[in-house]
């Protein structure tokens, strides 16, 4: 039987395509779920060679503070009609 790879290490490959990482990030935010989203972004930076250098780690207070704005947000744009999505950066001209 051939050996499989990692999933982390397919999971890196595959989000090193822009488009991938979208749909990836665009996913986790479907989640709602404020350290899931945050774990997706940590991977589309590893993925694509970015240290992200503790930018993303924050003490437990600090985290549950984050996850309950971030709930409220949520909850805001829902009722307002609206989501949150991920699309790619415009390059400048």
């Amino acid at each position: 039987m051939p050996k499989s790879r990692a999933y982390q290490d397919e999971l890196m490959v595959y989000l090193q395509d822009s488009q991938r990482a979208i749909a990836y990030l665009n996913g986790a935010l479907e989640e709602g779920d404020p350290e899931f989203f945050w774990l997706a972004v940590r991977n589309v930076a590893q993925a694509q060679g970015k240290t992200v250098n503790g930018m993303l780690e924050e003490g437990a207070e600090e985290s549950s503070q984050l996850g309950l704005k971030w709930n409220q947000l949520l909850t805001l744009l829902k009722e307002l009609g609206l989501e949150l999505a991920v699309k790619e950066a415009s390059q400048a001209a």
